[in-house]
Protein backbone atom coordinates (compact mmCIF):
# COMPACT_ATOMS: atom_id res chain seq x y z
CA UNK A 1 0.00 0.00 0.00
CA UNK A 2 1.64 3.48 -0.93
CA UNK A 3 1.26 6.12 1.97
CA UNK A 4 -0.25 9.59 0.59
CA UNK A 5 1.24 13.01 1.31
CA UNK A 6 -0.47 15.54 2.62
CA UNK A 7 -3.29 17.73 0.70
CA UNK A 8 -3.91 21.26 0.47
CA UNK A 9 -7.62 21.67 -0.20
CA UNK A 10 -9.11 25.25 -1.46
CA UNK A 11 -10.14 26.43 1.84
CA UNK A 12 -6.57 25.83 3.62
CA UNK A 13 -7.97 22.67 5.48
CA UNK A 14 -4.62 20.55 5.45
CA UNK A 15 -5.92 16.90 4.88
CA UNK A 16 -3.41 14.07 6.09
CA UNK A 17 -4.76 10.54 4.12
CA UNK A 18 -3.36 7.11 5.25
CA UNK A 19 -2.81 5.78 1.81
CA UNK A 20 -3.36 6.43 -1.93
CA UNK A 21 -6.88 4.93 -2.81
CA UNK A 22 -5.94 2.35 -4.62
CA UNK A 23 -4.88 -1.49 -4.43
CA UNK A 24 -5.10 -2.78 -1.28
CA UNK A 25 -6.14 0.07 0.52
CA UNK A 26 -8.88 0.64 -1.91
CA UNK A 27 -10.25 -2.65 -1.88
CA UNK A 28 -9.96 -2.51 2.16
CA UNK A 29 -11.78 0.76 2.34
CA UNK A 30 -14.50 -0.82 0.06
CA UNK A 31 -14.96 -3.43 2.15
CA UNK A 32 -15.25 -1.01 5.24
CA UNK A 33 -17.93 1.09 3.12
CA UNK A 34 -19.64 -1.65 1.51
CA UNK A 35 -19.22 -4.87 3.01
CA UNK A 36 -19.44 -3.49 6.54
CA UNK A 37 -16.27 -4.90 7.64
CA UNK A 38 -15.52 -3.08 10.75
CA UNK A 39 -11.59 -4.34 11.67
CA UNK A 40 -10.50 -2.18 8.56
CA UNK A 41 -11.54 0.98 10.84
CA UNK A 42 -9.64 -0.09 13.87
CA UNK A 43 -6.59 -1.14 11.13
CA UNK A 44 -6.46 2.21 9.44
CA UNK A 45 -7.41 4.09 12.85
CA UNK A 46 -3.78 3.10 13.98
CA UNK A 47 -2.35 4.31 10.50
CA UNK A 48 -4.56 7.62 10.65
CA UNK A 49 -3.49 7.94 14.94
CA UNK A 50 -0.10 8.95 14.40
CA UNK A 51 -1.31 11.80 11.55
CA UNK A 52 -3.70 13.64 14.43
CA UNK A 53 -1.71 17.09 15.39
CA UNK A 54 -0.70 17.35 19.53
CA UNK A 55 -3.48 20.22 19.37
CA UNK A 56 -6.24 18.51 18.22
CA UNK A 57 -9.25 18.40 21.09
CA UNK A 58 -11.88 16.03 19.54
CA UNK A 59 -12.45 13.65 16.75
CA UNK A 60 -15.23 14.60 14.62
CA UNK A 61 -16.55 12.10 11.74
CA UNK A 62 -17.95 13.24 8.47
CA UNK A 63 -21.42 11.48 8.47
CA UNK A 64 -22.10 9.75 5.60
CA UNK A 65 -26.09 10.00 3.75
CA UNK A 66 -28.49 8.62 6.13
CA UNK A 67 -30.21 6.21 3.71
CA UNK A 68 -26.58 5.00 2.87
CA UNK A 69 -25.88 4.25 5.89
CA UNK A 70 -28.75 2.55 6.16
CA UNK A 71 -28.66 0.76 3.34
CA UNK A 72 -25.23 -0.28 4.35
CA UNK A 73 -25.27 -0.74 8.10
CA UNK A 74 -22.38 1.79 8.88
CA UNK A 75 -20.92 4.49 8.73
CA UNK A 76 -16.97 4.19 7.80
CA UNK A 77 -16.48 7.78 8.70
CA UNK A 78 -17.68 6.98 12.12
CA UNK A 79 -16.09 3.65 12.62
CA UNK A 80 -12.42 5.40 11.73
CA UNK A 81 -13.25 8.11 13.85
CA UNK A 82 -13.77 5.73 16.69
CA UNK A 83 -10.92 4.37 16.19
CA UNK A 84 -9.14 7.09 15.92
CA UNK A 85 -10.46 8.88 19.11
CA UNK A 86 -9.73 5.68 21.01
CA UNK A 87 -6.02 5.22 20.14
CA UNK A 88 -5.68 9.35 20.39
CA UNK A 89 -7.18 9.52 24.21
CA UNK A 90 -9.34 12.27 22.45
CA UNK A 91 -13.55 12.61 22.49
CA UNK A 92 -15.31 11.36 19.88
CA UNK A 93 -18.15 13.93 18.92
CA UNK A 94 -20.73 13.84 16.85
CA UNK A 95 -21.78 17.09 15.64
CA UNK A 96 -22.52 16.88 12.51
CA UNK A 97 -25.64 15.49 10.67
CA UNK A 98 -25.99 13.99 7.08
CA UNK A 99 -29.07 14.67 4.82
CA UNK A 100 -31.15 11.82 4.11
CA UNK A 101 -29.57 11.70 0.63
CA UNK A 102 -27.40 13.29 -2.00
CA UNK A 103 -25.98 11.91 -5.42
CA UNK A 104 -23.73 9.30 -5.01
CA UNK A 105 -20.19 10.14 -6.11
CA UNK A 106 -18.07 7.04 -6.69
CA UNK A 107 -17.40 6.68 -9.71
CA UNK A 108 -18.41 10.00 -10.98
CA UNK A 109 -16.31 12.49 -12.61
CA UNK A 110 -15.13 15.50 -10.46
CA UNK A 111 -17.27 17.26 -12.60
CA UNK A 112 -20.53 15.56 -11.56
CA UNK A 113 -19.35 15.43 -7.80
CA UNK A 114 -21.93 18.01 -5.37
CA UNK A 115 -21.20 19.18 -1.92
CA UNK A 116 -23.53 17.56 1.11
CA UNK A 117 -25.08 19.70 3.02
CA UNK A 118 -25.12 19.26 7.14
CA UNK A 119 -26.71 20.40 10.06
CA UNK A 120 -24.71 21.11 12.88
CA UNK A 121 -25.69 19.02 16.17
CA UNK A 122 -23.02 20.82 18.11
CA UNK A 123 -20.66 23.39 18.00
CA UNK A 124 -17.01 22.51 18.63
CA UNK A 125 -13.86 24.52 20.12
CA UNK A 126 -10.87 25.14 17.74
CA UNK A 127 -8.93 22.11 17.33
CA UNK A 128 -11.31 19.40 16.12
CA UNK A 129 -10.38 16.99 13.62
CA UNK A 130 -12.40 16.13 10.89
CA UNK A 131 -12.47 12.04 9.95
CA UNK A 132 -13.92 10.91 6.69
CA UNK A 133 -13.21 7.75 4.82
CA UNK A 134 -12.22 8.89 1.14
CA UNK A 135 -10.96 12.44 -0.18
CA UNK A 136 -11.22 12.95 -3.87
CA UNK A 137 -11.94 16.19 -4.34
CA UNK A 138 -12.57 17.81 -0.97
CA UNK A 139 -15.87 19.43 -1.20
CA UNK A 140 -17.31 17.02 1.69
CA UNK A 141 -14.54 18.24 3.87
CA UNK A 142 -14.83 21.58 2.88
CA UNK A 143 -18.94 21.08 3.17
CA UNK A 144 -18.63 19.85 6.97
CA UNK A 145 -15.90 22.17 8.26
CA UNK A 146 -17.76 25.58 6.55
CA UNK A 147 -20.92 24.08 8.26
CA UNK A 148 -19.18 23.83 11.79
CA UNK A 149 -18.42 27.53 11.83
CA UNK A 150 -15.03 26.71 13.10
CA UNK A 151 -11.98 26.37 11.00
CA UNK A 152 -10.94 22.64 11.88
CA UNK A 153 -6.59 22.21 12.72
CA UNK A 154 -6.98 19.04 10.07
CA UNK A 155 -8.77 16.52 8.58
CA UNK A 156 -7.61 12.69 8.20
CA UNK A 157 -9.07 10.24 5.51
CA UNK A 158 -8.10 6.95 4.90
CA UNK A 159 -7.83 7.33 1.49
CA UNK A 160 -6.93 9.57 -1.13
CA UNK A 161 -7.93 9.44 -4.91
CA UNK A 162 -5.51 11.29 -6.47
Amino acid sequence: MVRAPFTLLPSGLVVHSGFLHQGAARRLVHRLKYGGLTQVGALMGEVLAPLVPSSATAVVPVPRARLRRATHGIDPAEVLASAVAARCGLPLVTALRAGLWWPRHAGRGRAGRTAARYRVMRRLPPGAVLIDDVLTTGATLQSAAAALGVAPCAALTATVAR
